[in-house]
């Protein structure tokens, strides 16, 4: 649908529903953005909070239950018996060193029994050079063996984990360095606990380490990326241990959570790829993307539906108005659906023929005035040229010129033999153009020669062109009665006549001077206002009948002539050769 250009932005009443429905729902799709973002951060926060509470829970049950194991180790060592073991295991005599070593055997069984962790629990006793365990009993130990493990431990200050191959001790000395004891931990119970934390959350992976000891444990077969987050966690503060943070290694990011383990000395680390967070929260953005197509969707055949409803309807109902203006009347057809504009359409159509029906009466109206004006003023030409032309021959009669009498009156017959030999209202222009150089004859005959006229032969177009009856002569009856009234000075009467395609221009002028610059004005005042005028003589009356005739556009126009006279210019402006062909005028 077009409109006029009027320099401005044109906004079609389609296009402003459109963007009002597009800024409405601008609003709920940044909302549902919003909302899916905010879930999304809210689910992935709880999903990391559970799991960081979660494995924080189980890390103090684990250093809870390895403390526990590490004060009975501690009581252990200060039993009585224990110590008066250490100090006089050598002194003793057989049936007292045999009563102190089961004691310690027993002690060193109840240990393994108080906890799943334990596998084994054992004492060195320097002064025996014996090694009395819960599984293996007594086995005799050499000083240089000792002496070998004791270097070993003593690289450390008072060392209290030592990890031997896949095994795991918790290893205390005494003060004196004549008794250690030891604890075997079972890894694979310590695997266990490390799988149970990492089961809180898919894809993570937990392990045990210290920047000493390195990765002494691990769910994860990555040693690389284990190594990679055991790293950056001895890099930290342990006061921030339990405060989750994103890294990245290796190019991914890993969400990592660790807790420092105080009775092993070693941290307890929870890392997570932040993919394998991020990919259970995928379906947020899977209803996201439904909804924004759906949204999409939803728009697009609301622009159809309101295109299809409105927009083409409205479209139909402005080409059909253009379609009045440009004068076609002709009934649209109504749309099936009945609705508001099938009213419209049915009104409209209505409207049209009313205004068609009203058109047609306007037309026959002025058609009927048309011919009854035309009729009019030919009945007020005729009778006052012929009241002229009897007065001229009274005059040449009553003088005894008989001749121009004669003259005067072959001319006058031929003149009127013009008028009333057709009953046609129009007439080919090369005999309406004779006619007046008949009438020019006419009076010159009257004025005793003292006026005579030039004019210009007319073209043989002119033959075949049809204009309205006695146009020409009234404008040059109103030369002989207006310019040469006072006689003082010969008249010349000059008349030409041009045909172009679709137009006629015939002009006649005078070298009178009677007329004042103030009387043309007037007579040009006179003339414009056409048919307002009520005037119906002269040069008024042929001006409205060829306005009544042709329209706007053609009349008569005044002004100074090249002689000093008066200049009347007749302009027909027709539509075609058509319309002013010569039908048959004589009949």
């Amino acid at each position: 649908m077009k409109l006029r250009d009027t320099g401005k932005v044109k906004w079609f009443v389609y296009q402003k529903v459109v963007i009002v429905f597009i800024v409405m729902l601008i609003p709920l799709i940044s909302v549902n953005i919003w909302v899916n973002y905010k879930g999304m951060s809210f689910t992935k926060n709880a999903i990391l909070d559970s799991s960081l509470a979660g494995a924080s829970f189980y890390s103090k049950q684990l250093d809870k239950e390895i403390y526990f194991i590490r004060n009975q180790q501690l009581q252990f060592q200060e039993d009585k018996n224990i110590q008066k073991l250490s100090f006089r295991g050598g002194s003793l005599e057989g049936f007292d060193q045999i009563e102190m070593i089961d004691n310690a055997y027993y002690l060193l069984n109840q240990m393994i029994d108080s906890s799943d962790y334990v596998v084994n629990a054992g004492v060195y006793v320097k002064s025996l050079k014996k090694t009395i365990s819960g599984k293996t009993g007594i086995t005799a130990t050499p000083n240089e063996e000792f002496e070998a493990i004791a270097s070993l431990l003593n690289t450390k200050e008072k060392p209290s984990f030592y990890r031997d191959g896949n095994s795991i001790y918790l290893i205390e000395t005494g003060g004196n360095g004549e008794l250690w004891s030891y604890i075997e931990i079972s890894r694979d119970k310590l695997l266990e606990a490390l799988n149970q934390i990492s089961s809180l959350y898919q894809g993570s992976e937990v392990l045990l380490g210290s920047s000493d000891l390195g990765n002494v444990l691990s769910t994860s077969e990555d040693r690389i990326v284990s190594s990679a987050v055991l790293k950056l966690i001895s890099e930290q503060d342990p006061n921030y241990s339990d405060i989750p943070e994103i890294n990245k290694i290796n190019g991914k990011s890993y969400f990592i959570a660790h807790n420092f383990i105080s009775s092993l000395n070693l941290s307890l680390i929870m890392y997570v790829n932040q993919n394998e967070i991020i990919r259970p929260l995928s379906q947020f953005n899977t209803l996201l993307y439904i909804s924004f197509f759906i949204a999409i969707a939803v728009m697009i055949l609301y622009s159809y539906s309101l295109n299809l409803m409105i927009h083409r309807p409205l479209s139909k109902l402005v080409r059909t108005f253009r379609t009045v203006e440009t004068d076609n009347l002709d009934l649209v057809a109504e749309p099936k659906r009945r609705d508001e504009f099938s009213y419209i359409f049915q009104s409209f159509n209505r409207m049209v023929s009313r205004l068609k029906h009203s058109i047609e009466e306007n037309y026959e109206q002025k058609i009927a005035l048309q011919h009854s004006e035309l009729k009019q003023l030919q009945s007020q030409i005729n009778p006052h040229f012929l009241y002229n032309s009897f007065f001229n021959i009274y005059m040449m009669c009553k003088v005894g010129d008989a001749d121009s009498a004669a003259e005067l009156s072959q001319k006058l017959g031929n003149y009127y033999q013009y008028i009333t030999r057709s009953g046609s209202d129009e007439v080919p222009l090369f005999k309406e153009y004779q006619h007046a150089l008949d009438y020019c004859e006419i009076q010159c005959i009257r004025f005793s020669n003292r006026i005579s006229y030039e004019y210009e032969e007319v073209s043989d177009s002119m033959n075949t062109v049809l204009v309205p009856r006695l146009i020409i002569q009234p404008i040059v009856e109103n030369v002989f009665e207006h310019a040469f009234e006072d006689g003082t000075q010969r008249g010349v009467v000059y008349i030409g006549a041009e045909c172009g395609q679709d137009t006629i221009r015939i002009t006649v002028e005078d070298n009178g001077t009677l007329l004042t610059d103030e009387d043309i004005e007037a007579l040009q005042r006179n003339l414009a206002m056409g048919l307002k005028h009520v005037e119906k003589t002269g040069l008024i009356n042929v001006n409205n009948r060829l306005q009544l005739k042709y329209g706007s556009g053609s009349g008569l126009f005044v002004s100074r002539s090249q002689y000093g006279g008066l200049k009347a210019v007749l302009i027909i402006k027709y539509r075609g050769e058509d319309d002013n062909h010569v039908q048959n005028t004589d009949r």
